[in-house]
């Protein structure tokens, strides 16, 4: 077969341009990190990037997502932390206005403490957020959440609390409502209220209020509230709430009343028909406690009123633990839940590792792969450095030259 000068250059150029685009291809490829190319390369390992990639982002969003969950939960904390140390400064004030040596100034001057520590906690129970958001006011976080009354302090927000998705099947709480915070606190002790009546003009004081018979207190309790009156010389009787009367006797030598399963302790004598109550647990705001204490310390020096100061700053202090209380309660709710979050993030972090090193598998962009196409460019520069240098040495070759 005879092979003319016009194929001979066809044949060669063609194989030359095969040469460069081969060359070519595994430049793009080296320069673009990625074997992988186009769908049209390999549509199986296309397919299967779509996926991977797809995966990965959603990892990516739930590690934000994680982060900004523990950032919201960590400036939640800061602000509790400080509520927590004020209603511990007001406790703390509260017990010293207790004391039986202080004048009508110390009082006055621990009255002008407690009002100033309200202040402040009724500031921190409206923090804003650097977007100008209330951070305890629920779902209604452009409205103020606790505004002042002529009745008191009043919560306006709503009973929401803000999620934020951690995981593929995790939803987590980001933010407490500032009615579980400062408003809905339990009064009492361990499920008991106990109170003083308003018009007592005797000397007696609650010392201690305590459920001492927990199952006899739970088939009780629904019957309450219970009044304890008191007639002459320490006699008393307890009627529940329909005003039934279920027990009978004298404040003796132990200056203890038991009934229901309850326990109370008094100093002091009571007056004929000064009355005790007790009962469930109710509800209250840790700013009316806050007055309730203020108000007994402003009561002025008699021996009625001391006795009622007494009695006022009893429910007072233990109004203001329950609160303190339900604080830690909320920190270590929260000291739990960015717990979990470091959990997720390390584990999205390492999924996400995962998801990125099977990407770049898929795709060539690995180590293994990219050393390959490494060897393959030298190679495929060699062969077209030789197919030039041979197209151009069998160029020359004529007949002519052996003329």
């Amino acid at each position: 077969m005879r092979v003319s000068t016009n194929q001979f250059y066809d044949a060669s150029i063609r194989a030359l341009n095969t040469q460069q685009s081969a060359l070519m291809r595994v430049s793009q490829q080296l320069s673009s990190q990625r074997k992988l190319l186009s769908p049209a390369d390999d549509p199986v390992a296309a397919s299967r990037e779509v996926a991977l990639t797809t995966s990965l982002q959603a990892n990516e969003q739930m590690i934000k997502n994680q982060g900004e969950a523990k950032s919201t939960l960590e400036s939640t904390e800061n602000y509790l932390v400080q509520a927590s140390n004020t209603l511990q400064s007001a406790l703390t004030r509260v017990i010293q206005g207790g004391g039986g040596v202080l004048n009508e100034a110390d009082r006055q001057s621990i009255v002008t403490d407690l009002k100033s520590l309200r202040e402040q906690l009724l500031g921190i129970a409206n923090t804003q957020d650097e977007n100008g958001n209330y951070i305890f006011a629920g779902y209604r976080r452009d409205s103020q959440p606790f505004v002042q009354t002529a009745a008191g302090v009043a919560y306006q927000g709503d009973a929401g609390v803000r999620q934020s998705q951690i995981g593929v099947n995790r939803v987590i709480d980001v933010s407490f409502t500032g009615n579980y915070l400062f408003g809905e606190i339990p009064t009492g002790l361990h499920g008991l209220s106990v109170g003083a009546g308003a018009a007592n003009i005797g000397g007696a004081v609650l010392s201690s209020g305590a459920v001492t018979d927990r199952q006899a207190w739970n088939d009780a309790s629904a019957f309450g509230p219970y009044t304890v009156e008191f007639g002459a010389e320490g006699a008393y009787t307890v009627r529940d709430g329909g005003g039934a009367e279920v027990g009978t006797g004298a404040l003796g030598d132990g200056r203890t009343v038991e009934v229901a399963g309850v326990t109370i302790g008094f100093d002091g004598a009571p007056a004929e028909g000064d009355t005790f109550s007790f009962g469930a647990s109710g509800t209250q705001s840790v700013f009316d406690t806050l007055d309730q204490a203020i108000a007994a310390l402003s009561l002025p020096a008699s021996e009625s009123e001391s006795s009622a100061r007494a009695n006022g700053l009893y429910a007072a202090n233990l109004n203001l633990k329950a609160a303190l209380d339900r604080l830690q309660e909320a920190r270590s709710s929260i000291g739990g839940r960015v717990n979990e979050i470091d959990a997720a993030t390390t584990a999205g972090q390492a999924r996400g590792d995962q998801l990125a090193e099977e990407v770049s598998r898929v795709v060539g962009s690995d180590i293994e792969t990219q050393t390959a196409l490494t060897g393959e460019l030298a190679k495929r520069t060699y062969t077209v450095q030789a197919a030039q240098q041979t197209y151009t040495q069998i160029a020359r070759m004529s007949i002519f030259n052996y003329l």
